[in-house]
Formats: structure tokens, C-alpha cells, sequence
């Protein structure tokens, strides 16, 4: 009996928290899809909170990045692309390069 009651509890558990770890996942993809459709104000707030839970991940930067330009915020996007440039994989890392360089010039 009390192992039944030991897998209901974790059953019941994991079905509360499910919507918890799908949401970094759905605002990722809600960022995604702001940016997309040219929303980079709201595309970069939500890749910010992304960035507050996760903020060793590149991919994230990089988006937020392109987001900051997108904005004429050129000061903050150079220091996300330096992030990516610096901690990132080399294909994010040569996407950041290119980035940079769009933004030779301009301050």
C-alpha cells in the first residue's frame, strides 16, 4: 500500500510541475516567433527572462542580440555578441562575428 501511495505522490507531482518545465520551453518558442514577426521589443523582454533562468545559454544571447540591433540598441547587442563570441559553439560564434561586423561603424 504505501508504495502505491509513494507513486501516486510522485505521479501527482510531476503532473503539477509539468507546465512549469514546458514554459521556458513555450516562452522560447513565443520569443522565437515574436522576433520573427519583427516584435524585437517584446521578442527581447522574453529572451531576457529566458536569459535570467538560463544564462549560460548562447543560443539565447544570440537571439537577443540580433534583437538589440534590431532595436538600434547597439551597445547591448555588441556585449551579447561578445558573450556568444566568447562562451558559444563556433557556429554561433561565427554568427556573432557576422553580426559584429554589420555593426563596424556604428555606434
Amino acid at each position: 500500500m504505501k508504495k502505491h501511495h509513494v507513486v501516486n505522490a510522485l505521479a501527482a507531482l510531476l503532473i503539477a510541475a509539468a507546465p512549469a518545465m514546458c514554459a521556458p520551453a513555450n516562452l522560447y518558442a513565443q520569443a522565437v516567433a515574436d522576433y520573427n514577426a519583427g516584435k524585437y521589443g517584446q521578442a527581447a523582454t522574453e529572451f531576457e527572462t529566458i536569459k535570467a533562468q538560463y544564462p549560460n545559454n548562447a543560443l539565447t544571447h544570440y537571439y537577443l542580440a540580433l534583437c538589440r540591433q534590431a532595436l538600434g540598441h547597439f551597445d547591448k547587442a555588441r556585449q551579447e555578441y561578445e558573450w556568444v563570441s566568447q562562451y558559444g559553439d563556433a557556429s554561433l560564434k561565427g554568427l556573432a562575428a557576422q553580426g559584429m561586423s554589420r555593426m563596424s561603424g556604428v555606434k
